[in-house]
């Protein structure tokens, strides 16, 4: 198989800015972000679910961390060896923003968004989170991305519909956010999102234009420290969809039963559609979360399957590498 045409890019934080309690947006610039793919390689329009793979450096690991892209099987070889060894992680965050952007030198180049939930503290924090809350202007972090020869890496293409349904956890919020900026006005559209307590209505302050649209619905589900996570989400998504109510362990029960195995892919991308009387269906969330979220959507309330995409971000208890 070929391989697909990316690159490391080298980046520089340019700022750094709290949007609630839990949640962290750091904005990364350099010139060479313009042979990122577009359109986040031009900053022309939204990045959608666009993700790219952050090379988040080791606390003993001076500089940014720079995989050797060319090396034979080197994907392979970045595994298997540890933090230290290779410098650092590689942890896959989506975008929420792209713009033109001039260095202090006036060179032309872009500003990207990424957003981070700071969960955990000290040593219980992950890579990603830990970064982030250390993260300061001039700092640099190299990442993993697609160039202009390829396409954004993301899924959502779902075709025209009437309506569409977006779910998700704190980790699916800027790509939520991003797809609701490029959704034509007077499309029907409802947003769930479930968040931990404390940081919604900072949250919500936040959204962008679009989610003042009267056809537009967007609700935040907080969560509380001891509820099962993805709960509230099903339970929203039921009352969307005009399903009988379930009770909260028996849900707990089926998220837990949906937990994905190391290595495993818990992704799929909706076909392409032309149904303006249809609904399309977006989900992306932790991989239980995701999986319990789609048997409602297709064992409850009969959606079919082929328009819906799901994107199980992450695993709880695992690592991605």
């Amino acid at each position: 198989m070929p391989r697909r045409p990316m690159t490391v890019f080298r980046t520089r934080v340019t700022r750094v800015r709290p949007l609630s309690r839990d949640f962290l947006r750091v904005s990364l610039a350099a010139p060479e972000l313009t042979e990122l793919a577009l359109p986040a390689g031009d900053g022309s329009g939204p990045v959608l679910d666009a993700y790219l793979k952050l090379l988040l450096p080791h606390p003993e690991h001076e500089g940014p961390v720079l995989p050797d892209l060319e090396a034979a099987d080197w994907h392979r070889a970045w595994f298997a060896a540890s933090a230290r060894e290779r410098g650092g992680w590689m942890r896959t965050y989506t975008l929420r923003a792209a713009r033109p952007w001039t260095s202090p030198e006036g060179t032309p180049g872009v500003e990207i968004d990424v957003d981070f939930v700071l969960h955990g503290h000290g040593d219980q924090q992950g890579p990603g989170a830990a970064w982030a809350a250390a993260a300061r202007v001039g700092d640099e972090l190299s990442l993993l991305g697609p160039t202009r020869e390829d396409v954004l890496w993301g899924t959502w293409d779902p075709g025209r519909a009437e309506r569409y349904l977006l779910g998700g956890d704190e980790t699916a919020v800027p790509a939520a956010c991003s797809v609701l900026e490029a959704l034509p006005a007077g499309t029907q559209a409802a947003v769930l999102l479930e968040v931990p307590a404390g940081n919604a209505r900072e949250l919500a302050a936040g959204l962008p234009e679009a989610a003042a649209r009267p056809e537009v619905r967007v609700r935040w589900l907080e969560r509380a420290p001891e509820q099962v996570r993805g709960r509230a989400l099903l339970s929203a998504l039921r009352e969307e969809l005009g399903l009988v109510p379930r009770d909260a362990e028996e849900d707990a029960a089926g998220i837990a039963a949906q937990r994905a195995e190391p290595g495993e892919l818990v992704w799929g991308r909706a076909e392409r559609g032309e149904d303006p009387a249809g609904l399309s269906v977006w989900l992306a969330a932790e991989a239980a979360v995701v999986r319990a979220a789609r048997r409602v959507c297709v064992n409850e309330a009969g959606i079919d399957r082929r328009r819906i995409s799901f994107m199980g971000y992450w695993k709880a208890g695992q690592a991605e590498s």
